[in-house]
């Protein structure tokens, strides 16, 4: 299978063309980071292209490009520069794909998307969150393929991705072990390998439609915490509000029991740690 990937160089992308890659399938990737795709040292070859390059015919898009969240302090503009980046590699996917657009486009967004307090599927309601808001717009973006090319969306809704080598165990690696006091709210979550997994699931069984990218075993704020961090320091406790003062503290302050319906009811089996 011939699959282009936007947004390769990220951390969920690394794993997933590592792993497309095992399964030989024909990989293209579109980054701003061409070293970050060579430097993983695969023997065959992966083309990586740019954006002014001409993008061959695939049957398969991915897409995971996108400003990280949680690399800088999230002000109004690092906001609209997160929505911009994402909705933007949608709008060149589409322009340069306008005479041979693939059967399947695959969009990343989060489950961010959903309200609190709430044990949510596929259905579940929508927040009002600016992060809620930010989704909505990429969801909506993405959608608009279905119509524009007669292509088949999926939207894979994911929790906080862990693992080594990026993610919040990257963001963590050089802080002390924290201890949110109070932090019992529950945050969806998933291996990065289970992500990868996920994805590839989805494009091999041709699954369309929202899809939550999260581990069906709950686990609150300080478990995640705790499996992301390898710091060797004492563990510091810090009150939630001192996690106000940066939005960027909100994404572990939800309080969120979100499932996997879509993914389970497919048979896709998530691992636990």
């Amino acid at each position: 299978m011939r699959i282009l990937v936007a947004g390769g160089s990220g951390f969920i992308g690394r794993e997933l063309i590592t792993l497309l890659h095992k399964n030989e399938d024909t990989i293209f990737v579109y980054t701003h980071q061409k070293n970050v795709v060579n430097n993983l040292g695969f023997q065959k070859e992966i083309t990586v292209l740019k954006a002014d390059d001409e993008f061959p015919e695939v049957d398969v898009i991915v897409n995971l490009s996108g400003e990280s969240i949680a690399e800088k302090r999230l002000s109004k503009s690092r906001l609209e520069e997160i929505q911009n980046s994402r909705i933007e590699t949608i709008e060149l996917l589409s322009e340069k794909y306008t005479d041979k657009f693939p059967s399947h486009f695959i969009q990343a967004s989060a489950t961010g998307i959903y309200k609190d307090n709430c044990l949510q599927d596929e259905t579940g309601d929508l927040s009002d969150t600016v992060y809620a808001s930010i989704c909505k717009a990429i969801e909506n973006k993405a959608g608009e393929l279905t119509d524009r090319h007669k292509t088949n969306v999926s939207i894979c809704r994911i929790g906080v991705v862990v693992g080594t080598g990026g993610g919040l165990a990257d963001n963590l690696k050089y802080m002390p072990r924290l201890y949110i006091i109070g932090g019992n709210n529950y945050i969806p979550y998933l291996s990065v390998s289970d992500c990868a997994l996920a994805i590839r699931h989805i494009i091999i069984n041709k699954l369309y439609g929202i899809f939550n990218l999260c581990s069906d075993h709950f686990l609150t704020a300080n478990q995640i915490l705790k499996l992301a961090s390898s710091s060797k320091f004492l563990t510091i406790p810090i009150p939630k509000l001192v996690l106000k003062f940066d939005k960027r503290g909100d994404l572990l302050l939800t309080n969120q029991r979100i499932i996997p319906k879509a993914l389970k009811e497919n048979g896709f089996i998530f691992d636990r740690f």
